[in-house]
């Protein structure tokens, strides 16, 4: 009989048909599933019968579907940075060192990595724990994702991670576009939001295309620049004009007014 480490944090009693005797499954599925939303593939694989969100219970539903919608919500990032990815052939999971080699006390940071220039992930990988420590790389101010904290890099900081929440830290001068709520892929997303991150200049591309087809090929696809002065306090954009939802509210500057 598998004995979980620690007090299991989801509880299995209702998933008892998909996930048998491992009490700790479906707290090990919520992890896995926080981790697989910031991967450039995302696929809801498993061991058990059922995979969907509801299949885990209901203490797990809400937490798979929090970052199922964050997934979506983060697709025109995602999308952009798959586009430099096939321009330039750098991967946009990364470790720390790729961006950060002036810090050498990255180098033997192995659980954390770059979600593309702007988000830093660090997975939870210890069953039952609620809290883990995350590296900030040097040179560099950083903001807590979930509180909009703001920290110093070059320092170890103790991060909350209570089981619906993966520690997530986005970089200075970050600009993060964020698309409308979808069903799939298969539908037209248009920009709800960009929040840009204080603290330099920034700037990024983002890409479109169909979607679909093979047609990106022959050029048919969109840019869109945006350039963020740190001075002026001014987001700029150049290139194709975006498709957004609303132009009232669409740039949220985090830290403004505070």
């Amino acid at each position: 009989m598998h004995k979980p480490e620690r007090t299991p944090l989801i509880d299995p009693s209702d998933a008892r048909a998909n996930v048998g005797g491992y009490d700790d499954y479906p707290e090990l599925y919520v992890r896995w599933f926080e981790y697989g939303a910031f991967q450039p593939n995302f696929r809801s694989h498993g061991s058990r019968p059922q995979n969907e969100v509801w299949s885990y219970g209901r203490q797990a539903e809400p937490i798979l579907e929090k970052y199922l919608k964050l997934r979506y919500e983060l697709m025109p990032y995602i999308y952009s940075l798959a586009h430099g990815t096939h321009e330039n052939g750098a991967p946009f999971m990364r470790g720390l060192f790729m961006d950060f080699g002036d810090d050498p006390k990255v180098v033997d940071v192995g659980d954390e990595y770059m979600f593309g220039p702007s988000l830093l992930v660090a997975p939870v990988v210890e069953q039952g724990v609620t809290s883990r420590e995350v590296y900030l790389p040097a040179g560099t101010d950083w903001y807590n994702f979930w509180t909009n904290e703001r920290m110093h890099g070059g320092q170890t900081v103790m991060v909350a991670a209570p089981i619906d929440v993966i520690p997530l830290f986005v970089k200075a001068a970050s600009i993060l576009p964020l698309g409308e709520a979808v069903e799939s892929t298969n539908e037209r997303q248009r920009l709800a939001k960009v929040k840009v991150y204080p603290g330099a200049d920034g700037e990024f591309e983002l890409y479109r295309d169909d979607g679909t087809t093979y047609e990106y090929e022959q050029g048919k696809s969109e840019l869109t620049r945006f350039h963020w002065s740190d001075r002026t306090k001014n987001l700029t954009r150049t290139g194709t004009k975006a498709e957004v939802v609303s132009e009232d509210g669409l740039v949220e500057v985090v830290g403004a007014g505070h």
